[in-house]
């Protein structure tokens, strides 16, 4: 956990929980032993890594005393998602939250984060900021700071931008039983890069990475990059997937299972390749080769060196 978990530490420990926090999620795995954690903070990666890390001391995931996992941080794909529900054998939950506003989760039906209404009202604009998308289409999160006469706040918001992306799903009870919206999992708009105004992810990037085939050969750790050459007329997005084994990964499977999945998602960048404007290059580096292993700070996962 860090500083941007704050509110949730808060909780926690109104409840009666007990919090071991480790910083950057790279704490010994003797703490698996040692305390027996039942739940774990963190994003997706460092949940993974700390799986592999497990592993290579002899512990398997699955027989530790996780119970749950809860993701934070960044946001993810759903496929990342579902291998680290495998990976771990316990159901792993969405939290959203901006360090300036408040705190969304998922219940246990998984069925998108509620937004806490009391605490907070929730509007999504359009891209231009100029008026509000009707449900069931993305737009910007904007919050305001619900409070009740007489209290007080840290932070006080109105109509804050977070430049986050999201769409509300249904306002309609929850199975669950609570009453709140829930919202679609926020990407973040500083993530988007365009390709001939065809927007592109870090997200849309990681469904294609973690197809469930794929990961046989690979950790799940990727980056990418835009390029453009002016003499050919095209741009190129490179791809770098790391792999257990370099020699012995399925590249022509790796690569149609991730072309297929991000032309799903994304049609409009299957068009710009069948007409020649955008070429994939790909990359498969042994664990622990990605640039991004060299630089200090969050890691870029989408690159524009346009």
């Amino acid at each position: 956990m860090n500083v941007g978990a704050n509110t949730m530490t808060l909780a926690a420990h109104s409840l009666g929980f007990t919090i071991i926090p480790e910083g950057k999620c790279t704490f010994p795995v003797r703490v698996m032993n040692h305390l027996k954690p039942t739940a774990i903070v963190g994003s997706v990666f460092k949940l993974l890594r700390l799986a592999r890390r497990m592993e290579e001391e002899g512990l398997d995931p699955q027989e530790s005393s996780i119970t749950k996992l809860i993701v934070g941080g960044e946001s993810f794909a759903e496929e990342s998602r579902r291998y680290l529900d495998e990976v771990w054998g316990v159901p792993c939950y969405n939290t959203y939250g901006s360090t300036e506003g408040t705190m969304c989760g998922e219940c246990t039906e998984r069925a998108g984060l509620h937004v806490p209404e009391d605490l907070v009202h929730m509007d999504v604009y359009d891209p231009k900021m100029q008026d509000f998308v009707s449900d069931g289409t993305q737009g910007r999160i904007v919050l305001t700071t619900l409070l009740p006469v007489g209290e007080r706040t840290g932070n006080l918001l109105i109509n804050y931008d977070t430049e986050d992306l999201t769409t509300v799903l249904t306002r309609d009870r929850c199975p669950c039983g609570r009453t709140h919206m829930r919202i679609d999992n926020p990407r973040r708009e500083a993530e988007t890069i365009y390709i001939a105004d065809v927007p592109l992810n870090r997200v849309d990037i990681e469904k294609g990475v973690f197809q469930r085939e794929n990961m046989e050969y690979l950790s799940g750790e990727y980056e990418a990059f835009v390029y453009f050459d002016p003499d050919a007329g095209k741009a190129f997005l490179r791809v770098s997937l790391e792999t257990h084994d370099p020699e012995g990964c399925n590249q022509k499977l790796v690569k149609e299972n991730f072309l297929e999945a991000l032309f799903r998602e994304r049609p409009a960048l299957g068009r710009l390749h069948s007409e020649g404007y955008l070429e994939f290059v790909y990359h498969f580096p042994p664990e622990g080769d990605l640039e991004l292993y060299r630089l200090k700070g969050r890691p870029k996962r989408l690159v524009d060196r346009r």
